[in-house]
């Protein structure tokens, strides 16, 4: 009697800027969630936009040595399998008969990672130019393209590579089956360029419970990569008026933060990075959250992951009015200067209630991560290239 063959996964990358242990786990969050869908998922991190120097030889041999053994099994949410591989490119990436070169590598290895390739999902966050020049080679089933920054502002976009990093977006962008952005202000760019984009929200864990604030002194904090957006000025200011005020700022510190900005500020306290699983118990150990970004272009573009969090714990939050944060005019303070942001969030610890509460929770609902993990997958229903081919 013949029998029916089992179904087979649909192949699916990810690629992603960032490694999967990034201290930004919502990459590895998306992936997961589509291995646990039914996906065969590789996590692709991203291709490094520098030409290696000798000092990072070692570095190029290992992930030589990684695109040679193929994707590796590594966890993912449910106990799922989630694949992770690396792509390599040649140097010099600029000149011209790399760049070709490269591309046709590139492509041999995205076959190679997720057979049959004809039949997989290509799931871009980055505008690597040596991946959209591959895709135009090597066309999957449906390529979807996360647009999460404006990229010319990002620090180090400058010169020929902004050129062709902009010119790659645009290519991308145009040639995608999908378009997605983080936030509405990269939508209606995309939309002066003539491309449809759909606007997608960051997505957020919302626990169950929280557990009640109990704090010797009322303490302000902030969660996330400390660099270049984080405006110490507004920070300082809130550290001056309120010395009996508690100030965390819980993440990594970048080289372009600069620290020494606290040293005479007894009452600012960096703290490491932790992990994903104690993020909402961090949090909750704060009466306000601070959002201190600094108002330029790439901010403008911005869809802050934090203000969710932040809502999710149910607590008060202070940030300047960006665009993207404009639907929670009711459930945030407000601040355009560092007097203001000082203020606001002396008035947030003040006025905050269990009306206000649960409203900033109930809010955040409605943006879990599983309203958009659903998101996502119908849209892949709609490009027709579900799970199970």
């Amino acid at each position: 009697m013949p029998t029916t063959p089992p179904p087979t996964r649909r192949p699916l990358v990810h690629y992603a800027p960032w490694p999967l242990d990034y201290p930004n786990a919502v990459p590895k969050r998306e992936a997961s969630a589509f291995a646990a869908a039914g996906y065969d998922t590789v996590y692709v991190a991203g291709i490094g936009i520098r030409n290696p120097r000798a000092s990072s030889a070692l570095k190029a041999l290992d992930r030589l040595g990684r695109v040679a053994r193929g994707p590796r099994p590594a966890a993912a949410a449910g106990g799922t399998a989630l694949r992770t591989a690396s792509l390599l490119v040649a140097p010099p990436r600029q000149r011209l008969t790399f760049r070709r070169g490269n591309a046709r590598w590139v492509a041999a290895q995205l076959r190679r990672m997720a057979a049959p390739w004809p039949e997989a999902v290509a799931w871009i966050w980055y505008p690597t130019p040596e991946l959209v020049d591959a895709l135009a080679l090597a066309r999957p089933a449906a390529v979807v393209y996360e647009a999460y920054d404006a990229l010319e502002f990002t620090p180090g976009m400058t010169g020929r590579w902004k050129e062709r990093i902009l010119a790659a977006d645009h290519a991308l962008a145009s040639s995608a089956d999908a378009v997605i952005a983080t936030s509405q202000a990269l939508v209606d760019r995309y939309a002066e360029l003539g491309i449809p984009a759909e606007h997608m929200p960051p997505g957020v864990d919302v626990p169950a419970v929280v557990a009640p604030r109990r704090n010797d002194a009322v303490t302000a904090g902030f969660v996330g990569t400390l660099d270049h957006r984080v405006d110490v000025s507004w920070i300082r200011a809130l550290a001056a008026q309120r010395p009996d005020w508690r100030i965390r700022l819980v993440g990594p510190v970048q080289e372009s933060f600069p620290t020494q900005g606290f040293d005479d500020l007894a009452n600012v306290v960096l703290e490491p990075p932790v992990p994903n699983d104690r993020l909402h118990t961090t949090i909750a150990g704060f009466d306000v959250g601070l959002m201190p970004y600094v108002r330029d272009e790439l901010a403008r573009y911005m869809s802050p992951v934090k203000n969710l969090e932040f809502m999710a714990a149910g607590i008060p939050a202070v940030a300047p009015p960006l665009r993207a944060l404009e639907p929670f005019r009711d459930l945030l303070y407000f601040a355009s200067s560092a007097e203001e942001f000082a203020s606001a969030a002396q008035r947030a610890v003040a006025e905050d209630d269990e009306g206000r509460v649960c409203a900033r929770r109930a809010a955040a609902r409605e943006q879990s991560w599983p309203h958009r993990h659903r998101a996502h997958l119908d849209l892949l229903h709609r490009l027709g290239v579900q799970p199970g081919g």
